[in-house]
């Protein structure tokens, strides 16, 4: 998920110092998430995607589809 956190990031042009303030995190940290080394809880996951201007399903779904799962799986999640 944290490839996809830092894929739309760039698509956005934010940097991540100023994700970083937004979600009062350190940039650190967002590196980790977005590096895969740290876990995201729910409410960091809520605080990233609110910071970002999406929903939660907009990186669940994108995760999914990064991760291989057949397109008509990641289809009929979709509707």
């Amino acid at each position: 998920m944290g490839i996809c956190i830092a894929q739309h990031r760039k698509e956005i042009k934010m940097e991540k110092n100023a994700l970083a303030k937004k979600t009062c995190f350190s940039n650190y940290h967002i590196s980790n998430i977005e590096n895969g080394y740290s876990v995201l809880g729910i409410e960091t996951f809520a605080k990233i995607c609110n910071a970002l201007n999406i929903t939660p399903d907009y990186l669940l779904l994108s995760t999914l589809k990064s991760n291989n799962i057949p397109q008509n799986i990641v289809n009929k999640l979709n509707h």
